[in-house]
């Protein structure tokens, strides 16, 4: 009797890939625009700008560009296609929404409703991202080795990684502020959320019978 071969439908994995990055890079320009705190990388980011005269998104890929590199000697198994769509892409993304002029600004009075939902459209695209299962981003890969470390939840992996950046942006000159906590507690949940739940659907699996 012939057993079944189980194989990732690729077509789906790039689809995945680009579009969670994609919606990522919203959830990002949602929360720095809001003006009340960013997310971890963001204001790690920010705080970069501080000291060097780079684009946004530019500093972005320069970071998780690094980030990768470091994966790739500890743990190159991690790494595939979607790591790069991911790891530069999001930067590139962020770069033409500021080409675009999209989401430089917001209406006043609704800075707290631009944070709270940039913080869950980050978490679900970049859940997205990962059911693509085509190699973890830069950042995810980071929270993956310290989820392995700590043998913990990735909603716990995700909060203690995002507070060590959150920490090393502020010493650099980036900006917390009272949203920065919304980030923090919403982000994780949003990620695990979308992790646990979107797979329950057919169209979100990504590996096959053959």
């Amino acid at each position: 009797m012939r057993s079944d071969i189980i194989k990732p439908n690729v077509t789906k994995q790039l689809l995945f890939a680009i579009v969670g990055t994609f919606i990522a890079a919203i959830g990002v320009r949602l929360i720095v625009v809001s003006g009340l705190g960013a997310d971890a990388i963001s204001t790690l980011v920010l705080g970069i700008l501080q000291h060097v005269p780079w684009k946004f998104g530019t500093v972005s890929m320069l970071f998780n560009g690094i980030i990768l590199v470091i994966i790739f000697f500890y743990d190159r198994k991690m790494i595939g296609f979607g790591s790069i769509i991911n790891s530069f892409g999001l930067g590139f993304c962020l770069n033409i929404l500021d080409w675009m002029g999209i989401l430089h600004t917001i209406p006043n009075g609704i800075g707290y409703l631009s944070i709270i939902a940039g913080s869950i459209v980050f978490g679900i695209g970049t859940g997205i991202y990962l059911l693509a299962d085509a190699g973890s981003a830069a950042y995810e890969s980071l929270m993956i080795l310290l989820k392995r470390v700590l043998k913990s939840s990735v909603k716990v992996a995700r909060i203690i990684l995002d507070a060590i950046i959150f920490l090393a942006g502020f010493l650099l000159g980036g900006h917390i502020g009272f949203g920065t906590l919304i980030v923090l507690l919403l982000m994780g949940p949003s990620l695990e959320f979308t992790l646990n739940h979107l797979p329950t659907m057919k169209f979100f699996r990504v590996r096959e019978a053959k």
